[in-house]
């Protein structure tokens, strides 16, 4: 464990979280689907009202800086700090964004992949290492095909924007490993069923549907530390 890199990234962390309601702000608004039924879904909650909500910029950067300083605690001064600290402030906003409207918009998404992509590139040619941006690429197409194909057998399972942030999450975490990117599978899958209780409870939950992005993203963070602590 490395207090000195955990206290360091808690406050990076906390200062990128100021970011979050901007981000939130920065999406626009979805078309709508002909093809979904409006009653699977909850009332849609404009993203400039979200993002003004009042206490969202507190639990921003409490949250990220959470995030943060646990990425910190269990990888110390390493170089995927570089991406994945980046990563945590467009992280927390998808996860606020997905839980409120169910809903993960490519405009975050999208430009993630090239700058995630790009950071790991840059750390496997300063380190020499061309394996690291390898598995940035295995990560992202063996996330993105896995959430695809369940996308294609069950599309009521999976929504496009699930697919897209598996991919996102799969070049970020690549770099770690094959058991990081299964044990990211399957930490959401059981984050996922755990949830569905308060989720009933609150209402949030609409026929025995969920927002999944929260879970793929608590997955992939649990992953890393059971991958760091295990491998220790």
């Amino acid at each position: 464990m490395e207090w000195v890199p955990a206290l360091a990234c808690a406050l990076v962390g906390a200062a990128l979280g100021l970011l979050v309601p901007w981000l939130v702000a920065l999406c626009p608004e979805p078309e709508h689907d002909p093809s979904e039924n409006p009653e699977d879904y909850p009332d849609h909650v404009p993203f400039a009202e979200l993002a003004v909500r009042p206490g969202l910029r507190l639990r921003s950067v409490v949250a990220c800086g959470l995030a943060s300083g646990v990425l910190g605690l269990v990888l110390g001064w390493s170089w995927g700090l570089l991406w994945l600290l980046v990563l945590v402030p467009v992280c927390c906003a998808l996860t606020v964004i997905d839980y409120v409207t169910w809903y993960l918009p490519s405009r975050l998404i999208r430009p993630s992949w090239l700058v995630t992509g790009a950071l790991v590139g840059a750390v496997a040619a300063i380190l020499g290492e061309p394996q690291v941006a390898l598995w940035g690429l295995i990560g992202f197409l063996g996330l993105g095909g896995y959430y695809g194909l369940i996308r294609l057998v069950s599309p009521r399972a999976m929504a496009g924007g699930d697919v897209r942030l598996g991919a996102l999450l799969g070049i970020a975490l690549g770099p770690f490993g094959a058991p990081v990117l299964l044990a990211s599978v399957l930490a959401a899958a059981i984050l996922g069923v755990l949830g569905t209780v308060p989720m009933r409870r609150s209402g949030t939950m609409i026929r025995r549907r969920v927002p999944y992005g929260p879970f793929l993203v608590l997955g992939g963070l649990l992953a890393v530390v059971v991958g760091q602590v295990l491998g220790a």
